[in-house]
């Protein structure tokens, strides 16, 4: 008698070396359940309801690094004193039996000064359409700064009981922004060259790899296309692929489109026309 065999999908599955009861994971999209860039009842809230509904790991998103990485007033930011709220949120989602996560970005030049507290930063400066707003760049200072704040945030990841993170190397955000001819129009170490564009992100990521030690998952989202000409092209794309692969992480995902400036090109559609034009 033939047996009905059971998807692979509900089965364990490791992500390095944090094991999960089944392949489900609720994806790192954004929220906007952050007043004052703090986690809420809310959140927990609806992780819970994620988790009890039997997923193997939930995400949250997107948590800035650092105060001048939101692109919106209602985002997590990671800085100590969140810590405890988190806590209590990846205790909740643990309760169920699922694995938690946070992605971890900076938008760079995706902001305004209302939210970031300063001119938005970028591998270069340009005026931002998106924003609008002028954008400055990164000295090199700032640039090894930031690439230790990412592994600032996932020490913080740690402290608040998370299993994972998921590092924002995508969609046009900072580390996407020194990646991409179109954003990255440098001179110097840090642009020129596919080798040099990528420098921003080994150091980001050697600094999250050694935050996240041995008992840590690392996951990394990261663009196939830029999806419009003078962006980041397949080729190029497999070349970061492999980079990342070589840092050591242990899941990549696979995404393209830049919200600035292929934003329906993120959502895997046509741009609404009709329904832009009549609201």
């Amino acid at each position: 008698m033939e047996t009905k065999k059971e998807s692979i999908l509900f089965t364990p599955a490791n992500i390095g070396p944090v094991t999960l009861r089944n392949r489900t994971i609720r994806s790192a999209a954004f929220e906007g359940m952050c007043p004052g860039n703090s986690p809420s009842q809310q959140l927990k809230d609806y992780h819970l309801s994620v988790a009890e509904g039997g997923v193997g790991m939930t995400t949250l998103a997107y948590a800035s690094v650092t105060r001048n990485g939101l692109s919106f007033p209602r985002q997590l930011w990671m800085r100590p004193e969140i810590v405890p709220a988190l806590r209590d949120i990846t205790d909740a989602i643990h309760a169920t039996g699922a694995k938690a996560s946070i992605q971890l970005g900076h938008c760079g030049n995706m902001s305004h000064k209302s939210t970031a507290g300063e001119t938005p930063i970028s591998a270069s400066g340009r005026f931002n359409i998106y924003s609008p707003t002028p954008v400055r760049k990164m000295r090199e200072d700032e640039i090894i700064a930031m690439s230790r704040s990412f592994g600032d945030a996932v020490r913080l990841a740690r402290d608040s009981g998370m299993d994972c993170v998921e590092i924002h190397a995508g969609h046009g955000y900072l580390i996407s922004q020194f990646l991409s001819p179109y954003t990255n129009h440098r001179r110097d170490r840090w642009g020129g060259s596919l080798d040099n564009r990528m420098r921003f992100m080994r150091m980001c990521l050697e600094e999250v790899m050694k935050a996240a030690g041995s008992d840590m998952g690392v996951v990394v989202k990261t663009n196939m296309r830029d999806g419009f000409k003078g962006g980041m092209e397949i080729d190029d794309a497999l070349t970061v692929a492999r980079e990342i692969e070589r840092a050591g992480v242990h899941a990549i995902v696979l995404s393209g489109g830049f919200v600035s400036k292929a934003p329906m090109y993120v959502m895997r559609g046509e741009m609404p026309i009709k329904a832009l034009t009549h609201y």
